[in-house]
């Protein structure tokens, strides 16, 4: 069989060793810890869904964790946010296939949200503050831009979201990072947190169309008062800012009902969905059709989890590494799943997606890794144990 066409798990390993390699500045040149073992190590970690030192404690030829977090403490910190987000970009869009340049694309825009438990006075600026989640108000926050097309599931840009980072300024800074890669934007899909005036003034200005959810607002006024009749429509409705600005934008207000029916637990039901349109004209059905594709971003989120590793560190710049690591490790996946799960048939290929899973990405990685360093199999007691 020639062994260009399998796929084993050393060449998981190599795969995202090399991505990692080849973009962040980390290094370790100690008589017990290389290089090569911290970034082993951190990808272990990550598709393990551990610590550090759950890790370190697993395996058996391995440096200790003290060590290792010495080094990524050393070379992980606030002042070097800025490159390790330009380095996880670059990194991100190492692997995009080339159709992607064939059209303009859909993208969709969205924030996901870590939350953060810790009381350091330190952090006080990295983290921002947001709706009560997990037990807490405090999350440490990242911006993605990602494109869905033809079972191809890719995540463009990531944005780390810092206190003084406006919402316009994280929507630039994205918009910017996909210019770069010279792919045309057909239209953009953005969360409730993109509805302020400033936003929309911004898409207006720059000629982008968009599609974004508002938030219902109110008890009888506000957004929900165009929460009534029996069908859906179109409309136009006036936005105050804090600052005072105004804008006026057009509103898809849509009346959908619950599926909730098919288990017999609960009864049919309508509800309300609005979507604001910049630089779109289309019915309230066609707009609520196209948001559907959006929310592939909300799969992509839930992946990343997957294959993201935990810590207590109060680092902060450690915690959005662990954050954008996840969300990279998935894009290497969906690209080596594109390249060795596709079939033949007629009228173009297909993917068997069942081949190459997500939990066997991560147990490839992982299982590469206990193999060349060797796992823990046996204790020993000290002493005869009290009966």
């Amino acid at each position: 069989m020639n062994d260009t066409l399998t796929l084993t798990d050393e060449k998981v390993l190599a795969e995202a060793h090399q991505t990692l390699a080849e973009h962040l500045d980390l290094e370790a040149e100690g008589y017990k810890c290389k290089t090569a073992d911290l970034l082993n190590i951190l990808l272990a970690v990550a598709v393990d869904q551990g610590t550090i030192t759950s890790l370190c404690n697993d395996l058996d030829d391995v440096p200790n964790a003290e060590t290792v977090r010495t080094y990524i403490n050393e070379q992980l910190c606030v002042e070097e946010l800025p490159p390790l987000e330009e380095a996880l970009n670059q990194a991100m869009v190492t692997k995009l296939p080339p159709r992607l340049w064939r059209r303009p694309q859909e993208i969709a825009v969205d924030f996901h949200d870590r939350p953060y438990y810790g009381k350091d006075e330190q952090d006080e600026a990295l983290w921002v503050r947001g709706r009560a989640k997990n037990g807490t108000t405090r999350f440490y926050r990242i911006a993605t831009a990602y494109i869905m097309v033809n079972n191809l599931r890719f995540t463009l840009a990531i944005c780390f979201v810092l206190p003084d980072r406006s919402t316009v300024d994280v929507l630039r800074y994205l918009l910017r990072r996909v210019r770069t890669l010279r792919l045309q934007v057909r239209r953009l899909f953005l969360d409730r947190g993109f509805g302020g005036v400033a936003v929309q003034s911004f898409l207006e200005k720059e000629q982008i169309p968009a599609l974004i959810a508002c938030t219902i607002r109110g008890k009888t006024g506000g957004t929900r008062a165009l929460c009534r009749g029996r069908k859906s429509y179109r409309t136009q409705y006036t936005f105050t800012a804090g600052n005072g600005q105004k804008r006026t934008a057009d509103i898809a207000v849509c009346r959908v009902f619950t599926t909730a029916n098919r288990t017999g637990r609960l009864r049919r039901r309508a509800s309300w969905q609005l979507f604001i349109l910049i630089n779109l004209d289309m019915t309230p059905r066609q707009v609520r059709q196209l948001y559907r594709h959006r929310f592939g971003i909300e799969t992509s989120y839930r992946c990343a989890c997957k294959v993201r590793g935990w810590t207590t560190s109060p680092n902060p710049a450690y915690r959005f590494f662990l954050m954008n690591l996840g969300v990279l490790l998935v894009n290497i996946w969906v690209s080596l799943r594109w390249r060795y799960t596709q079939r033949p048939r007629r009228g173009g290929r297909w993917l068997d997606l069942n081949q190459f899973q997500l939990d066997r990405f991560a147990k490839f990685i992982l299982r590469a890794v206990q193999r060349h360093y060797g796992f823990v199999r046996q204790i020993t007691a000290t002493v005869l144990p009290l009966m």
